[in-house]
């Protein structure tokens, strides 16, 4: 299973692009490849995730998300 990183829906390993929001299945920096969903934030997205190019050793991803309206707050958060 791979996990869509734009809406989370855990996907087939065969899919190319999400069968719920139909975004593109992304595998980041070509050997990142998200899982499931961990957790979510005010900030932030957390993905298990396997690292390909260590014969698939588990890590997590951290998707820099702010929910945040006002741009000093997402320039704070940035920093």
């Amino acid at each position: 299973m791979v996990c869509c990183l734009n809406c989370s829906y855990l996907n087939s390993d065969q899919n190319t692009v999400c069968q719920k929001c139909g975004s593109a299945i992304v595998i980041l920096r070509n050997h990142y490849r998200p899982i499931k969903p961990l957790g979510a934030g005010g900030f932030a997205k957390t993905y298990l995730a396997e690292d390909l190019d260590k014969l698939n050793e588990l890590c997590v991803i951290k998707q820099f998300t702010p929910q945040l309206h006002e741009m000093s707050a997402i320039n704070k958060a940035k920093e």
